[in-house]
């Protein structure tokens, strides 16, 4: 915490005397690094919850062979072109 003061009192020492407009463009600069920091943490965590509560609950005896032969058994096609009059 005391090393992480004197950095901030540091940097405040070498910026203070820049214009303030200088002073908004870092500001902003540096807002925008710490939202999107945030975001792409709010991202992974989101992702990895998503990941832990549902990778691996499929549960099933059959193999992926019979899965795969079951999911092509029961789909169904139209022989006839719809007829939509």
């Amino acid at each position: 915490m005391e090393t992480s003061i004197n950095l901030t009192n540091y940097y405040w020492d070498l910026l203070k005397s820049l214009s303030d407009d200088i002073k908004l463009r870092l500001a902003t600069r540096l807002t925008a690094s710490v939202l999107e920091h945030r975001k792409d943490e709010a991202t992974t965590d989101l992702t990895e919850k998503m990941l832990a509560k549902h990778a691996g609950k499929w549960i099933d005896d059959r193999s992926a062979e019979e899965i795969i032969s079951d999911m092509r058994k029961s789909r169904s096609a139209i022989r006839e072109p719809l007829n939509f009059d």
